[in-house]
């Protein structure tokens, strides 16, 4: 593979590289520093009249939900029961670099036995999909753990991904605090998990890498099962974001937070 092609995180077969912004204007809902607008493909702040998304090149048509006056910034949403924001969109296929980057809060205390999601994309067969479960059956679990599956995808072998033995010790998971998730994909094969700034697990395919023949394009953000989730400030990328630029971006939104800026 040409070494340029890895330097951008692409894979070989991966398409043509966007070099200027996906839309004409920002608009003051959208909360993203300047390097981040490279390749933004989609936004939603929840905060403009209707809800609808600010930036929106994808084709994807989201699905209704219900607004709420308090977000982490301005409005948020609250998904339908076992759907949270749904998209479809070709745009999403992580054989090109990838982000979605998002803030979330519960809409009820976890429970040591209970389960959320956060993201799941799905092909016709396989998919991505990153949730927490809690104590039960499965896996054995003791404890709520965050988890990041690849699965069913011919060719790649099957991951699944538990980390953080127990997040009730590591995250207030109490109803309405905030984090922030994002998950990245680079050069078609390497996915990473982080919360609020910080990465928690990666995996990188064993056996090939993610193909546009995959069709992964069916976008759930969100909870899609289990506790249902707050979303706000939605941005995906066809562009994969550094560790330091996620750190920044979450330490930058969390002072402006506490400062209530913008009033």
């Amino acid at each position: 593979m040409p070494a340029i092609l890895l330097a951008l995180g692409l894979s070989a077969a991966a398409d043509p590289v966007r070099t200027t912004p996906a839309f004409t204007e920002l608009v003051p809902t959208v909360s993203l520093p300047p390097a981040f607008e490279d390749r933004l493909i989609y936004y939603q702040s929840f905060d403009s009249p209707d809800g609808a998304p600010e930036v929106n090149v994808t084709g994807a048509v989201p699905n209704a939900l219900e607004l709420q006056p308090t977000g982490f910034r301005g409005r948020c949403a609250l998904g339908p029961q076992d759907t949270g924001l749904h998209l479809n969109s070709e745009a999403f296929s992580p054989h090109r670099p990838f982000t979605a980057s998002f803030w979330w809060a519960l809409s009820e205390d976890a429970k040591i036995d209970g389960v959320f999601g956060l993201l799941h994309l799905a092909g016709a067969r396989g998919f991505i999909s990153h949730f927490s479960r809690g104590k039960g059956e499965w896996c054995a679990l003791q404890h709520p753990v965050g988890v990041l599956q690849v699965y069913y995808l011919d060719g790649i072998a099957n991951v699944n991904g538990i980390y953080e033995g127990d997040l009730l010790s590591k995250l207030d998971l109490r109803a309405g605090v905030w984090h922030h998730a994002a998950i990245v994909i680079r050069g078609a094969s390497l996915t990473e998990v982080y919360t609020d700034g910080a990465k928690v697990f990666e995996t990188r395919n064993n056996g090939r890498d993610f193909l546009p023949e995959d069709q992964l394009r069916d976008l759930r953000i969100g909870s899609f099962w289990g506790t249902r989730a707050f979303i706000d400030e939605v941005a995906i990328f066809q562009r994969a974001l550094l560790p330091e630029e996620i750190a920044d971006y979450v330490t930058a939104l969390r002072q402006m937070a506490a400062v209530g800026y913008p009033q």
